[in-house]
C-alpha cells in the first residue's frame, strides 16, 4: 500500500492545517531548499544559523510543494510542529521502520565518503541500494537522505559525521544501523570535539546506535578503534597488519594508463588479488571496510574484485591529473592532517619529475589549526613535493 500524506501525518501524530483532499496524495519525499526540486515534496522549514526556512515556504509552494512542515501557522497547507528539525528526524526514523532496509552506518575521522561509495557500489550488484548523496552526513543531511529513499530500498548506506559531542549518538538513534563501520579515529574536528580523546569518544557513539545483534566493522590497525571495539558483542575487523580481513602486499601499479592500488585480500583462509581503481594505499583500508560489509551481506570475493576494479572515487578527493609535465594532486575538499599526509605520500610515490599538490583548508581543528597547516607544509617539503597550492584562508 502506497504511503499517503494522510497516513504519514497520522502515524507521526502531527497537526495538519489544510484541505482534506491533500491527505490522499502519495508521499514523494522532502525538500529543504526552495532552490532545488520541490514538486510533490514536503518542504521542511528548518531554522539554520544563517537562514530560516520559513522565509522560503511560499517559494517552495510556487514550485509545486503541496505541504510545508513548519513551527508556526502559515497561509499554505502545513503541518504544525514544535521543532521542525526534530520532526524531520522522526520522519526519517518512521520511514526506516516502515520500509525496513538493512542500514549500514559509517563514521570515522577520514575515509567515510569513499567507504560509503565503495559499499554502495558493491551492494548494488545484488540489492536495491540508497546512499548518502555527497557528504549529507549531519543531523539535517542524514534525515534528508532517508526521507528521499524510495520504497523497496533493500539497503540504506548512511554516512554519519560529527563536529559536536553527542551528534553521532543522535544520528544513531535515527538510523539504528544493523551494521556500523568505524574507519579510523584521527585528527579531525579537534577543536569542536576537544582534542583526540574527544574525537575518540565521539566516534565511539556509533556503537550505542547499532541494533541488538548488529555488527561492528572496525579498523584493527587503529588502536583507538580496537579500544572501542573490545567489548562489543559482534565484530568484524580489517587491516594491513591485523584483522579478520587483511590486505597483503599493498602497492601501486600502472595498468592501461591508470594507477591502481593492488593488494591481496585474505579472509577465512581464502585469498584473492584485488586492484582498486582509486590510487593510494590508504584507500586500501576503505576497500577492506567495504569488503567486510559486502561479505557480511553475502557477496563473494570475485564479485568484490570485479567492482573494485571499476570504482570511481568522489570528485576533488585525491584526484590526479597531468598538466605540462607536472603531476597534480587535487585534494581541495575539506580534509584533515592524516588524510592529507596520505594524499601527499601517494603523490610522491607516483613516477613524475615535478609534482604539485592543490590542497584545501583543513577546517575545525580549533586552536591547533595553524600548527597542523604548517605541519602539512613541512611534510610536503620533506616528502619531495615541488609546489603546494592552497585554497582557503587557513592554508595560506
Amino acid at each position: 500500500m502506497a504511503l499517503t500524506l494522510g497516513r504519514l501525518i497520522q502515524s507521526l501524530g502531527w497537526s495538519y492545517l489544510g484541505p482534506p483532499t491533500l491527505l490522499d496524495l502519495p508521499y514523494r519525499g522532502v525538500s529543504i531548499d526552495s532552490r532545488g526540486e520541490c514538486k510533490d515534496r514536503i518542504f521542511v522549514a528548518i531554522k539554520g544559523e544563517r537562514h530560516d526556512g520559513h522565509s522560503f515556504v511560499f517559494q517552495a509552494r510556487e514550485k509545486g510543494s503541496p505541504l510545508a512542515l513548519v513551527e508556526r501557522e502559515m497561509e499554505v497547507p502545513c503541518v504544525l510542529v514544535p521543532r521542525t528539525l526534530e520532526a524531520f528526524q522522526s520522519l526519517a526514523s518512521f520511514l526506516l521502520d516502515l520500509w525496513s532496509p538493512t542500514v549500514v552506518g559509517i563514521t570515522g575521522s577520514s575515509g567515510k565518503t569513499t567507504t560509503k561509495d565503495l559499499i554502495a557500489a558493491l551492494l548494488k550488484r545484488r540489492f536495491k541500494v540508497h546512499k548518502t548523496v555527497g557528504n549529507y552526513n549531519n543531523l539535517v543531511g542524514l534525515p534528508y537522505t532517508v526521507a528521499n529513499m524510495a520504497p523497496g530500498t533493500q539497503v540504506a548506506v548512511l554516512e554519519m559525521g560529527t563536529n559536536a559531542p553527542g551528534e553521532i549518538a543522535r544520528l544513531g538513534t535515527i538510523a539504528r544501523p544493523h551494521i556500523g563501520v568505524l574507519t579510523n579515529v584521527g585528527r579531525a574536528h579537534l577543536g569542536p570535539l576537544g582534542g583526540m580523546e574527544g574525537v575518540r569518544k565521539a566516534k565511539g557513539e556509533l556503537l550505542e546506535g547499532i541494533r541488538p545483534g548488529g555488527l561492528l566493522v572496525y579498523n584493527a590497525d587503529d588502536p583507538s578503534c580496537c579500544q572501542l571495539a573490545v567489548s562489543f558483542p559482534r565484530t568484524l575487523s580489517f587491516g594491513l597488519e591485523d584483522g579478520d580481513i587483511r590486505a597483503g602486499d599493498p602497492h601501486l601499479e600502472g595498468r592501461e594508463g591508470r594507477w591502481l592500488a593492488v593488494f591481496t585480500v585474505t579472509v577465512s583462509g581464502e585469498s584473492m588479488e584485488m586492484a582498486l581503481s582509486v590510487p593510494g594505499i590508504h584507500h586500501v583500508y576503505n576497500a577492506l571496510a567495504a569488503t567486510a560489509v559486502a561479505l557480511e551481506l553475502g557477496l563473494s570475493l570475485e564479485e568484490i574484485r570485479e567492482t573494485l576494479a571499476t570504482f570511481e572515487g568522489p570528485k576533488r578527493r585525491m584526484a590526479f591529473r597531468w598538466w605540462r609535465g607536472v603531476l597534480i594532486l587535487d585534494d581541495a575538499y575539506n580534509a584533515n592532517p592524516d588524510s592529507t599526509w596520505w594524499a601527499l605520500k601517494t603523490l610522491v610515490s607516483l613516477p613524475a619529475k615535478r609534482r604539485l599538490a592543490l590542497l584545501g583548508s583543513m577546517l575545525e581543528l580549533g586552536d591547533e589549526a595553524p600548527y597542523w597547516h604548517r605541519w602539512v607544509g613541512r611534510e610536503a617539503v620533506a616528502l619531495g613535493v615541488n609546489w603546494v597550492g592552497t585554497l582557503g584562508e587557513e592554508g595560506r
